[in-house]
């Protein structure tokens, strides 16, 4: 099995915090570190324990194994897909039906072409 790059790993998880609006300050406080420790974690500056790792995947509603594939070579564009999906499905269900329904609609729309006039 090959390495993880950390790096890799880190910039996913800020990628994960920044995309659902958190700071550093707040993961910081809810796991009772320093904004130092989270900023290291993030820039690779410090290895990711598993408290923090898992504290990600439950919080952004993602697997253990979508955060730590972010920093492997080896993962395929299946598995990439696979998150790209699951992220997908994790937004679409926070909204309404009535929401999901024009969703749909707005992506038939857009897969049929007819985006141009939009």
């Amino acid at each position: 099995m090959d390495e993880l790059d950390f790096l890799k790993v880190g910039m996913e998880m800020k990628r994960l915090r920044t995309a659902h609006a958190f700071t550093q300050e707040q993961v910081a406080a809810d796991l009772g570190c320093t904004v130092a420790f989270i900023s290291n974690i993030e820039n690779n500056r410090t290895k990711l324990n598993l408290r923090v790792l898992f504290y990600y995947s439950k919080l952004f509603h993602v697997s253990v194994d979508s955060i730590l594939n972010a920093g492997r070579d080896d993962v395929d564009a299946d598995a990439a897909s696979k998150s790209r999906e699951e992220e997908l499905l994790r937004i679409f269900h926070q909204f309404s039906e009535e929401e999901q329904k024009k969703i749909i609609e707005i992506l038939e729309f857009v897969k049929n072409g007819d985006a141009k006039s939009l």
